[in-house]
């Protein structure tokens, strides 16, 4: 028994096998290719193009006072706050109401086309024809109506609709249609073209349409900047609706500016009213308080107080330092005594002067006394004067004193008059620097509304945009759509694409075998031999000197046999076998047995596939012959008699299989078989045995043990990867003996690598000549 043991085989990639597989489909992938760019160049030749086109805006940031209750009057309305209010306005650009206006001032409720023999071109300026629609029957319901001008003939014209349907009319004159009532122009300046088609819309679709085709982007929110495009057929068209979307825009800000701004008057002119009202009352109030409490100027009039009082009590310290020197100068001037009395002390000059006379007068009597006594008349006169002198200061000093007095007094009650004045100051100076507060704030109030009045009136004269047209509105040259530069491409990449994917699909579902590199891949077991695919008109025999692929194939298997078969002195037997019918094992038995079979060493041919005898497709002599059935059923048939000697090789004989019996498994298990093979090894050379199928019967495994080699036949495109498997584990197992595969039907493109063993050199004589168209397609 054959001792190999079958291993798991490591996958390894083939990329060579792998790429050699898609190499030989490349007449589908150049099929595939040139069909998607044929399909390609109709799409770019009759596609119509899409450009767009694009303007910009910019918006002034509005500087906002936060700190100021007024911050919103600050502005009026000119300016963005933030990026945030720029989001908001980009809203507002593709707005209903302004797109609808755009609609209506363009008219693009109605297109125009001029009729071609595969596509309508729209025309959008220079229109020979131009409609507009006056009023809708339901404009709920309508959504579009098409009409075209089959014929004009001067004033004169007649539309036909969809449903054929004849309108004739005038120019300049309304018609009435299905829809609604229209008015048609003529420019005669402009040649007409027969089948002029025109397509009237309701306004609400086209807003709707403009919806989804107008995008507003916002590149930079910081720098304040907005851009509009829009994609279309007609440069001219998309620019004029582009600038119309910017216009109206501008004019809706300025509308809305302007609402703001006559609200803005009617709240500062109603604001006036009440501060004016407010302002009045608090100056009546200023002036109330100023008359009930005399003030002209409370603080001019508190520090004249506090002034006074300083004053009046530096004068009455005077007035009492005065008032006691006069005091000290009465008890002096009380005394008998003759002595001097003080002088120079800031008293009345009268009474200076008397002191200064009395103390004269004295010194003079004192200087008398020395040289007379008090009887001198001199002396006597002086004392007369002095006393005289002294009753004078006397009546000075106490008038003097009786002024000092009155003016102490005056002085201490203005004083108090003074302190009165400055103790009503704070309570007078908090009210009235309240009334104050009060007028101040009202009449800043009063002067801001005024300025803010005259500002507003400004904004209202002048007419300023909300945005700034940067760029107005363009078209770039290159197209967005169709792109050429891109479909190309991508039709050279999806025709590629597609057949490799179908063909990877498919490739990844086959799990056929279809050359020996698919064996190798699953099973260690020998491979013999491929056999080339056969035509249906080719023969499937080998012949006497034959120099075909095929005989040259199985000479290549006879060859690789010599390896694989034991030494031995009696026959050697080969059971030729497979997983499942239709694998050509009978081909290959009966094409064995004639190429082994010679006149050195005659070769036996036995049809052991008693449930479904093939050896007879290759007998032209159909008759019916006793076979292995009736030897194996009845002990008293005689080999000689099912011997039969092939017409294409007479070194050949043949036991065919006989009679389909009822019971094979039990014929071929009952020793007559083995007994057969043992009585024939001592005639023949070698004994070709071609047994049923292992997969669907267990006959060839009671026969089996008869064998010095098995040729597992597998079928290229037919036989699958599992077989292989079911074949390994017979192997191990120990089912089956000495097994190798045998490839029939190998093509000469095998699973994408071709059969290129040029078995036949150049001994074939003839060659098929195919047209190119065959080749290419030849799978």
């Amino acid at each position: 028994m054959q001792k190999i043991e079958i291993q798991a085989q490591e996958e390894r990639l083939d990329i060579r096998k792998v790429v050699s597989k898609y190499l030989y489909k490349w007449p589908w992938f150049i099929a595939s290719v040139l069909l998607f760019l044929a399909g390609t160049y109709v799409y770019l030749r009759y596609s119509v193009p899409q450009y767009q086109s694009k303007t910009t805006l910019k918006f002034d940031k509005k500087q906002n006072d936060l700190s100021s209750a007024l911050s919103d009057l600050d502005n009026l309305g000119i300016g963005l706050g933030n990026a945030d209010e720029l989001k908001s306005e980009a809203a507002v650009v593709n707005s209903r109401p302004i797109l609808m206006q755009v609609v209506q001032n363009l008219n693009l409720n109605v297109e125009y086309y001029n009729s071609g023999e595969i596509k309508d071109s729209q025309l959008f300026s220079n229109v020979p024809i131009t409609a507009k629609i006056i009023t809708y029957n339901n404009n709920k319901k309508f959504v579009s109506s098409q009409y075209t001008i089959t014929s004009v003939k001067g004033d004169e014209f007649t539309l036909t609709s969809q449903k054929k349907e004849s309108f004739k009319g005038k120019f300049n004159i309304p018609l009435q249609l299905d829809f609604g009532i229209v008015v048609l122009q003529r420019n005669h300046s402009l040649p007409f073209k027969p089948e002029y088609k025109i397509i009237f819309w309701n306004p609400i679709e086209k807003v709707k349409k403009l919806e989804k085709t107008i995008q507003v982007n916002l590149p930079d929110e910081k720098a304040m900047l907005m851009d509009i495009s829009l994609i279309g057929s007609l440069s001219e068209k998309s620019e004029a609706i582009l600038n119309e979307v910017t216009k109206q825009y501008n004019i809706d800000g300025q509308r809305d500016k302007n609402l703001q701004a006559e609200n803005t008057q009617k709240f500062i002119d109603k604001r006036l009213e009440v501060i004016t009202r407010d302002l009045s009352g608090v100056e009546n109030q200023k002036e109330d308080f100023q008359n009930r409490n005399r003030i002209v100027d409370l603080q001019a009039q508190a520090e004249l107080a506090l002034q006074n009082t300083s004053e009046n009590t530096k004068a009455l310290l005077l007035q009492q330092t005065q008032l006691d020197l006069l005091n000290s100068l009465t008890a002096e001037a009380s005394k008998n005594t003759n002595q001097l009395m003080p002088s120079n002390l800031g008293l009345s000059p009268s009474l200076e002067q008397s002191i200064s006379q009395y103390n004269q007068l004295l010194i003079t009597r004192n200087k008398t006394m020395k040289q007379a006594t008090n009887e001198n008349p001199a002396v006597i006169e002086m004392n007369k004067e002095i006393v005289s002198l002294k009753d004078i200061i006397r009546d000075n000093i106490h008038e003097q004193k009786t002024a000092v007095q009155a003016g102490i007094s005056q002085l201490q009650n203005q004083i108090t008059t003074s302190n009165s004045v400055i103790e009503k100051v704070p309570g007078q100076s908090k009210v009235y620097r309240g009334i104050e507060r009060q007028q101040t704030l009202k009449e800043q109030l009063f002067l801001f509304l005024l300025q803010k009045r005259e500002e507003n009136a400004i904004n209202l004269s002048v007419d300023v945009p909300k945005a700034k047209i940067v760029n107005p509105a363009f078209t770039e040259d290159i197209p967005v759509s169709p792109k050429r530069g891109v479909l190309l491409p991508g039709a050279l990449f999806l025709g590629l694409l597609i057949p490799f994917a179908i063909f990877y699909i498919l490739f990844g579902l086959d799990d056929k075998i279809y050359s020996r590199d698919d064996i190798k891949e699953r099973s260690k077991l020998g491979i013999l031999v491929d056999i080339p695919s056969l035509k249906d008109s080719e023969n499937h025999l080998v012949q006497k000197n034959d120099f075909s692929e095929l005989a040259e194939a199985f000479r290549v298997l006879v060859s690789n046999l010599k390896f694989v078969l034991p030494v031995k002195d009696s026959a050697k037997v080969i059971i030729v076998t497979s997983s499942v019918k239709g694998e050509g094992k009978t081909l290959v038995s009966v094409n064995l047995a004639l190429t082994l079979a010679n006149k050195n060493g005659r070769g036996l041919l036995i049809g052991s596939d008693i449930r479904n005898p093939q050896l007879q497709r290759y007998d032209s002599e159909p008759t019916r012959r006793k076979g292995l059935t009736e030897y194996l059923y009845d002990d008293s048939v005689n080999v000689e008699e099912l011997i039969h000697t092939s017409t294409t090789n007479p070194s050949c004989d043949v036991i065919y299989a006989g009679t389909i019996p009822p019971n094979p498994q039990e014929l071929l298990s009952n020793g007559r078989y083995q007994k057969l093979i043992a009585q024939m090894s001592s005639q023949y050379t070698y004994i070709i045995i071609d047994s049923a199928p292992l997969m669907l019967v267990s006959d060839t495994l009671s026969i089996a043990d008869t064998a010095d080699a098995t040729l597992y036949v597998v079928r290229s495109g037919e036989s699958r990867n599992i077989l292989i498997d079911f074949a390994n584990d017979l192997v191990n197992d120990k089912k089956l003996n000495n097994v190798s595969f045998v490839i029939n039907d190998v093509s000469k493109r095998a699973g994408g690598y071709g059969y290129n063993y040029s078995y036949g050199y150049g001994y074939s004589q003839t060659k098929d000549k195919k047209s190119w168209w065959k080749k290419m397609f030849k799978s």
